[in-house]
């Protein structure tokens, strides 16, 4: 029969009250626990979202950047012809007055 009674505390007021102090202490440890989870959470969603976005503003940037290049390509080209225009004019202009000379 002794070995019923020490399954059981001596004061069972004490047991429960320790019981008690034990669930609130876990509660809180776990509330806490959970509102930093949520709060890791949330900074690592901001944080993809704001990786996400920078993203996108650099891809939007390089394919300017490419189409800005492809249009000083284009505008190098039409100024080298536009400079050979010129030239061709300029000479064609001097023989011209070469022979309004000679006439």
């Amino acid at each position: 029969m002794t070995s019923k009674k020490n399954l059981f505390p001596e004061r069972i007021d004490k047991a429960l009250n320790w019981l008690g102090i034990s669930r609130d202490s876990w509660k809180g440890k776990a509330k806490t626990a959970k509102e930093e989870l949520k709060k890791r959470t949330l900074a690592a969603k901001r944080a993809r979202e704001s990786r996400d976005e920078y993203k996108q503003r650099f891809e939007e940037a390089e394919e300017a950047r490419y189409v800005n290049q492809e249009e000083l390509n284009q505008k190098t080209i039409d100024i080298e012809r536009l400079e050979k225009q010129l030239t061709e004019a300029r000479s064609e202009i001097e023989e011209l007055k070469k022979k309004l000379w000679n006439l």
